[in-house]
């Protein structure tokens, strides 16, 4: 095979880049080499590669920089669209190389650090990608801490991780004067309050009653008929309950009947449930509180009537 052909089909594979033991692997000496870097058919990456095709785009160069920077791995803002995080921008090459290094590349943010451990990484498409947990920590320096939390939240609620994982890697990585440390603790610290093992969508929603000076149900409160079971929250002496709606939990056609049976037990004995999503405490969270304010009203007799009895 053409020794160009074999070395365009390995940049191929590699968002556009070869190493030079790629390319003399190939069948090209190094006069061959420097020839085609003169005569601009290839571009030169500094002493560990060269561009020898195109790399529209930045997953592209993302890849192209994987090839070439000694350890690299993706991270950080190209970390988080390959793992899918919300709320975030597409389209930004990012990688993370030992802090020792001075390796630039072009069109990607090159980032360094000593404190990258073998936990903290993932494979995904052939390429070495920061964790979900490791990815959310390394952007934390670059987003608010309503940003930041708000992913995290997302990323829980979907059991992709849990908050402790999160935790774990901020131990690790922690160091006097480390960027986005104390943010995480205080994120992490606020989501340990609240209710008692709860979801992310709980927690949001119990500080939505709060906000709304609603007072504080009682949470994981047992069904007075089903002892087994339990409301997420409830006002026992207006007989009310409330259920927070896991997007996830209700795709299940099993849990939405589980759940109507639940709501017509509740009826037969003078209990009401209301159900509230993430889309209802995250975007409508007034009109949340003025739900159960109104309901928390009609459960309970009005002066007059308590006189009159």
């Amino acid at each position: 095979m053409n020794p160009d052909r074999r070395v365009n089909e390995v940049a191929a594979r590699q968002g556009g880049a070869v190493r030079p033991g790629q390319a003399r692997a190939s069948g090209l000496t190094k006069g061959q080499i420097d020839r085609r870097v003169r005569d601009g058919r290839w571009q030169s990456l500094g002493r560990f590669g060269y561009q020898v095709v195109p790399m529209p785009g930045a997953m592209s160069r993302v890849r192209a920089a994987i090839a070439t920077l000694p350890n690299a791995v993706v991270s950080h803002d190209s970390a988080a669209e390959l793992h899918g995080l919300p709320k975030l921008r597409r389209g930004l090459a990012s990688v993370l190389v030992h802090s020792r290094t001075t390796h630039d590349f072009p069109g990607v943010v090159v980032h360094r650090c000593h404190d990258l451990l073998d936990g903290h990484l993932e494979e995904i498409d052939g390429l070495p990608v920061t964790s979900v947990s490791r990815t959310i920590v390394d952007l934390s320096p670059c987003l608010t801490k309503k940003h930041i939390a708000a992913i995290l939240d997302s990323v829980v609620a979907d059991q992709r991780i849990c908050f402790e994982d999160v935790e774990l890697v901020v131990d690790q990585v922690a160091r006097r004067g480390k960027p986005g440390i104390q943010k995480m603790r205080s994120i992490l610290e606020e989501r340990q309050s609240g209710p008692p093992n709860s979801s992310p969508l709980e927690r949001r929603g119990a500080e939505v009653l709060q906000a709304g000076g609603l007072p504080e149900p009682r949470f994981e409160f047992p069904i007075p008929w089903d002892l087994d079971r339990r409301f997420d929250a409830a006002f026992p002496v207006e007989r009310l309950a409330i259920e927070w709606d896991s997007r996830r939990w209700h795709e299940l056609a099993d849990a939405f009947s589980r759940d109507r049976e639940r709501d017509r037990q509740a009826l037969v004995h003078g209990w009401r449930v209301v159900r509230f999503t993430w889309i209802d405490v995250t975007e409508r969270p007034a009109e949340v509180v003025e739900i159960v304010r109104a309901l928390l009203n009609q459960s309970r007799p009005s002066k007059l009537e308590h006189s009159a009895g």
